[in-house]
């Protein structure tokens, strides 16, 4: 006989977002909500402005990225096409966070002056914004497209010297992303909308049909593809492109060489020359147009002559992808300072299903059979970064046999030599200096390149940057972050590496821009306190042991009324996965660093009165005895933390809730299942039947079909009748995310209303995998803290 049934927690949403009542139980009812107003503030706060940095101008300009996005903006009708959400009106695809203002700097103290500011639009109530900001090659002008909701992008060129705007009348594609390239002082290298275009195809419906004949090429299972004849010939009108040359004089001069559909471009440092992408005509059903067989080409602008052509090459999973975000890695670059010189990673697949990441170049004057593509290297692993350095020493960034490692390599007339090898945490590990910080090629100085390194230790991170000598393999530690503080050096602002550009936090202070010679360090910019309503509450990180004796931490926020009792407690985790126990100990950087309050922030919770622990590290460590770990740790990770809470008073443990999104949300929901030691669980946007991700997820490398009982024992879905308390599902009801499309959430709701299980659903419209709308964020987060309330609150409305 199944459990009897709270009629209040049970409402079904299929397609369209609904919004359970509480003042009428059995009802649903539609509406955004919003959470308290100080709440709300706090979650509308844009963060910290991102630097970009000439290093030779001594400029740096300061992106203000709008903290949510529009409404407007999020229910623009897109197109589903390869992959892409495409907007035909303004010509953009995606919905990342855009740029509302640009704030210009010196790097240098002694010339500084006044912050120059450019802004999008007429005027802060516009609802234009930027994107593709970059500086000209010598830093004079800025570039930038400019998106308005119902309008045509408009590409814009600024002076900096002058502060004069000129907006070029032309329409450039921004389909693939950044349309334009900077080839000399005064002009660009663009992508166009075809000049001969004519009207878009109409739609039209005909049956889907995909067919696979060949060898196993393993895929995920992708959103937004290519359904038929129809999606194909909208795919091929909106993203086929021109190249052009730009001038700031509004001049805009064709090139004769053949257009289509141009996924990268590289111009040559001399501009004579450019290297491109070109997808093949032949699309397929199954996966995006990041898969698509493509071929190298490289063309003389100035006769209109292809000169090299290569095989196409591609389709099938990427071994590393994760589904997360991020821009993709080039795949085509060009030395500087050496003769005219070409590069491109080649992907090969065996028949096994096995790949093979080849780095070739090509040098003038391409003719094929006379001098044609060369290997400089070979790689078993995908290849992060290639390229040249600013001496033209050939290196590269390759992932390894451990999940978060990478190892850094230069090319020598001896060979490949690896220089470095390390762990490259929450992304920014082992990043290469480059001459303008993180845009350009990497430094070289007298054969030596320069690494940031996350610092990472048992006690707190010292991010810091380390001298490599390319041909010895030679380190040097030119930097160390003082203790206390999280300080990575973003830029290098001489030619020797001994004048500094870090960026400093803690986590009292906001990030601040300090230029560091030898000694001497000087702020030249301070972000103000963004987050004014959180200087009542306490942040404090704890330690504490998990059973086996792993040291574990994570970080805690208290609300005003704590200390004087236990207090209902919100964790919100995201487990992540180490090859050995000395790696899973070191000190997570999120809690040296100051609040990352962006999209749905559990932190928002403390403000209404909870305890908030926010990630705290919850390592899964993998030994070559045992695959199946994930369950066991996940449980006495969680269940220490547990009983560390209670255990100082801090915690009430009959209102302990678990949270997380994606990979956490799929945790949460597991937590829910095999651990008593929680009232109920907040899972946003997570995978919840494993069949459903079958070649591979996370650390796992085996197909369902290799580890069947292991994906049914994992999988939440499989343990739907064994929910005893209640859950809150949320999920964007546009995800793309090939390990988190919505029919996850839908079918895990459904099994749980089917088993009388106490749960609500809410389906956020036009969202992906991470929410930035601003109503659908507000409201997510009311969810949030209303769920806390109805469940672990001082007046709670479940009995659990």
């Amino acid at each position: 006989m199944k459990k009897n049934v709270l009629k209040p927690a049970i409402a079904l949403f299929l397609v369209t977002f609904m919004a359970v009542s509480d003042a009428a139980p059995g009802t649903a009812s539609e509406g955004f909500k919003r959470p308290a107003q100080e709440i709300s503030r706090l979650l509308l706060t844009a963060e910290p402005p991102t630097p970009v940095i000439h290093v030779a101008a001594e400029k740096i300009a300061l992106l203000h990225y709008e903290g949510v996005i529009d409404q407007q903006r999020m229910q623009t009708p897109r197109l589903s096409l390869a992959g892409y959400r495409y907007d035909p009106v303004t010509g953009i695809t995606g919905l990342d966070a855009l740029v509302e203002r640009v704030e210009i700097i010196s790097s240098n103290p002694q010339k500084a002056t006044s912050p120059q500011q450019w802004r999008a639009g007429s005027d802060s109530r516009s609802a234009a914004r930027f994107a593709f900001v970059q500086f000209s090659l010598s830093g004079k002008y800025l570039s930038a497209l400019q998106v308005e909701p119902g309008k045509p992008s408009q590409f814009l060129i600024y002076n900096i010297e002058s502060r004069q705007q000129t907006m070029l009348s032309t329409r450039v594609n921004a389909a693939w992303g950044n349309p334009c390239q900077w080839t000399t002082e005064e002009s660009l290298l663009c992508r166009m909308r075809p000049l001969k275009q004519g009207r878009a195809p109409h739609t039209g419906v005909s049956p889907i049909v995909v067919e696979h004949t060949g060898q196993a090429l393993p895929t995920r299972t992708y959103s937004n593809l290519l359904k038929d004849q129809s999606s194909s010939a909208q795919f091929d009108y909106y993203f086929a492109s021109d190249l052009a040359h730009l001038y700031t004089d509004k001049k805009v001069v064709p090139t004769r060489i053949a257009g289509g559909m141009i996924t990268e471009f590289e111009a040559a440092p001399q501009g004579r020359f450019v290297i491109i992408t070109r997808l093949q005509s032949s699309y397929s059903h199954l996966v995006p147009a990041k898969q698509f067989p493509s071929q190298v080409e490289v063309w003389d602008l100035q006769s209109s002559k292809r000169l090299y052509q290569s095989a196409a090459f591609g389709f099938g999973l990427q071994p590393d992808e994760e589904g997360g975000e991020g821009a993709d890695p080039k795949s085509i670059e060009w030395a500087p300072n050496l003769p005219v010189t070409a590069g491109f990673i080649q992907r090969r697949v065996d028949a096994s299903g096995a790949a093979t990441y080849i780095w070739k170049r090509l040098r003038a004057p391409f003719e094929v059979g006379v001098d044609g593509a060369e290997t400089v290297a070979i790689s078993d692993y995908p290849i992060k970064e290639f390229g040249w350095s600013s001496a033209g020493t050939p290196w590269f960034i390759a992932a390894t046999n451990k999940p978060d490692e990478v190892a850094v390599y230069a090319v020598l007339k001896a060979g490949v030599r690896r220089v470095w090898q390390g762990t490259r945490d929450q992304g920014d590990g082992s990043n290469a200096i480059r001459v303008n910080g993180r845009q350009g090629p990497a430094l070289e100085t007298t054969q030596r390149i320069f690494l940031v390194t996350d610092g990472l230790n048992h006690d707190a991170p010292r991010p810091s940057l380390t001298e490599v000598n390319l041909h010895s393999g030679e380190q040097r530690r030119l930097f160390t972050a003082e203790a206390g503080v999280y300080e990575p050096v973003i830029a290098i602002l001489d030619k020797e590496g001994e004048v500094l550009l870090t960026s400093r936090e803690s986590a009292t202070d906001a990030p601040q821009l300090v230029r560091v010679a030898g000694n001497k360090a000087t702020t030249i910019y301070k972000t103000p306190n963004p987050y004014p309503q959180l200087d009542k509450i306490v942040r404090k990180r704890i330690t504490y042991k998990r059973q086996d004796g792993l040291k574990l931490s994570a970080l805690m926020y208290l609300p005003p009324n704590a200390g004087k009792k236990p207090l209902a407690t919100l964790i919100w985790i995201y487990p992540r996965e180490f090859d050995g126990p000395e790696k899973a100990a070191r000190a997570d950087a999120r809690q040296f660093q100051y609040h990352r309050i962006k999209g749905v922030s559990p932190v928002a919770a403390a403000l209404a009165g909870y305890v908030v622990i926010n990630y705290p590290k919850l390592p899964i460590v993998h030994t070559q005895d045992n695959d199946d770990v994930y369950l066991p740790q996940l449980v006495t990770g969680a269940e220490s933390l547990v009983d560390y809470l209670v255990e100082e008073g801090i915690s009430d443990p009959k209102r302990i809730v678990i949270g997380g999104h994606s990979f956490g949300a799929f945790s949460a929901a597991n937590l829910l299942i095999h651990s008593d030691r929680f009232a109920t669980a907040i899972a946003m946007s997570g995978a919840y039947n494993r069949t459903l991700t079958p070649f591979g997820f996370q650390h796992e490398t085996r197909s369902f079909w290799d580890a069947e009982d292991y994906y049914a024992k994992i999988s939440p879905f499989f343990s739907a009748n064994q929910y005893k308390k209640p859950i809150l599902l949320v999920h964007g009801g546009a995800d793309p995310n090939p390990g988190t499309p919505t029919i996850q959430a839908r079918r895990f709701f459904h099994a749980l209303v089917g088993e009388g299980v106490t749960v609500r659903y809410v389906e956020l419209p036009f969202e992906e995998h991470v929410y930035r709308g601003e109503e659908t964020v507000l409201h997510a987060s009311w969810e949030m803290i209303n769920w806390l309330d109805r469940t672990v609150g001082e007046k709670p409305v479940f009995n659990n």
